[in-house]
């Protein structure tokens, strides 16, 4: 068959698939089917990414935190992956783009010498995938050496020249947690390791470092859900029976350090029957949480409440612009996916690995920086960086995700909104039986 027909084939395949997964999603939605309005686009978003101008010798630098334990800052590796992707539809459409990854090391000083090695590699921009720290070091680096960076997955501390974060704001997540909790009256705190902004209502806050472990922290977030009965005390009459607390909390908000501490928590609350909703901060949506909580036996259900953009992959199944930029880049996922040349980001396994993880995000940092570099028609940084800032981009630019605006260091147009866990398989990734089972569904608009 020749890679025309396959295309096609694949394409074809993952039409049918959003059809079915359409239906799938309502009925686990439980909601009335509307009709989209369509927007003034193309009727559909090509898979293959053409950027006139562009050198022949432009790359992208990505930088990771490398690590098989959890280390801090290495829980969008895989989401990372998606920076693969882009790469793969600038070369379908005959203007390459290299990528070239450098390891952290998960310290600060790790993340300052990565960016300098990319810089010496000739990179003209930076994608920074790791958190913490060493993403605040990388970005600083970056910008004192010129060389436009984006960060997918955190905020930086401060603004810097040619500096970008193309996820939600601090300020943005809080207006969503707010609308999460609206109509909730008694909402109980439950961390390991990070709070909550303070703007969050709540009558009570339990910490691990007060328990003897997630369990006994989880058995008392229980009683004050109403969900276990209250133990007697000491001294009770005989004859007394255990029973509920008066007024039970009607929401738990749960944050930690981790995504994998974070899983940990919502499996122990879990365990313990708590029915209220679990209103969970962004790390949710990376997929260390996902693999983390599925190996624990955690249950992806829409019990599950996080904040994200109104994006993944449950808006391929949207009748719009974004829905048909996201069914472009699963499409450019299955076809990465069916050809085993097609490594990760540090060459030493396949893509297919990653397919189910590979994230909008990461191919969206990259292909604003290619485009910027072809509006540049330079791979100079500094010429790059100044492009980048005139430019702003959305499906018809190849985008997946939610429109960005790099005429601003918070790049991302879209509001931060709930989202809603499901084990729905929508079918728009290739088939994994080892990947979780966890898609992050967007509350509908005004709701």
């Amino acid at each position: 068959m020749s890679s025309r027909n396959r295309l096609i084939t694949l394409i074809a395949a993952g039409t049918a698939a959003v059809l079915m997964a359409a239906v799938a999603l309502a009925a686990v939605l439980n909601q009335p089917k509307e009709t989209a309005r369509p927007e003034p686009v193309a009727v559909t978003v090509p898979v293959a990414l053409r950027a006139d101008g562009l050198a022949k010798d432009v790359s992208v630098g990505v930088i990771l935190t490398l690590g098989q334990s959890g280390e801090p800052g290495s829980e969008y590796n895989r989401a990372a992956q998606g920076a693969v992707v882009a790469a793969q539809r600038f070369a379908q459409g005959g203007t390459p783009v290299s990528l070239q990854a450098e390891n952290d090391k998960g310290t600060e000083d790790g993340a300052r010498a990565a960016v300098r090695a990319l810089s010496g590699q000739g990179v003209s921009g930076v994608v920074i995938t790791s958190t913490g720290p060493q993403a605040q070091a990388a970005a600083q680096t970056a910008a004192e050496l010129g060389l436009p960076a984006i960060l997918p997955y955190s905020e930086p501390t401060a603004a810097a020249p040619a500096v970008w974060t193309t996820g939600p704001t601090a300020a943005a997540v809080d207006t969503a947690l707010q609308t999460a909790l609206a109509g909730k009256a008694r909402v109980l705190l439950v961390e390991d390791g990070a709070t909550a902004p303070a703007s969050v209502p709540r009558v009570q806050t339990l910490s691990l470092g007060n328990f003897a472990d997630v369990l006994a922290m989880a058995q008392e977030a229980a009683i004050q859900t109403g969900d276990q009965l209250r133990p007697l005390a000491d001294g009770a009459p005989d004859g007394a029976e255990p029973n509920r607390i008066a007024e039970p909390a009607d929401a738990v908000v749960v944050t930690a350090a981790t995504p994998q501490r974070l899983a940990r928590i919502v499996q122990a609350l879990q365990s313990r029957d708590v029915s209220v909703p679990l209103i969970l901060p962004a790390g949710a949506a990376s997929p260390q949480f996902a693999t983390t909580l599925a190996e624990l036996d955690g249950t992806a259900s829409g019990q599950l409440v996080t904040v994200a953009p109104a994006g993944g992959d449950a808006t391929a199944l949207q009748q719009n612009a974004q829905g048909r930029g996201m069914s472009a880049f699963l499409s450019a996922v299955r076809l990465a996916a069916g050809d085993t040349g097609v490594l990760n980001l540090v060459g030493d396994a396949s893509f297919a690995a990653d397919a189910w993880a590979a994230d909008p995000r990461s191919h969206d940092a990259v292909v604003a920086l290619t485009r910027a570099a072809a509006l540049a028609r330079s791979n100079e940084p500094g010429k790059v960086g100044a492009a980048l800032e005139t430019m702003s981009f959305g499906p018809g630019e190849g985008l997946a995700g939610p429109a960005l605006d790099f005429s601003q260091p918070a790049a991302l147009t879209a509001p931060a909104v709930p989202a809603y866990a499901s084990a729905q398989d929508l079918g728009l990734r290739p088939a994994d039986n080892d990947a979780p089972r966890l898609v992050w569904v967007p509350a509908p608009a005004g709701s």
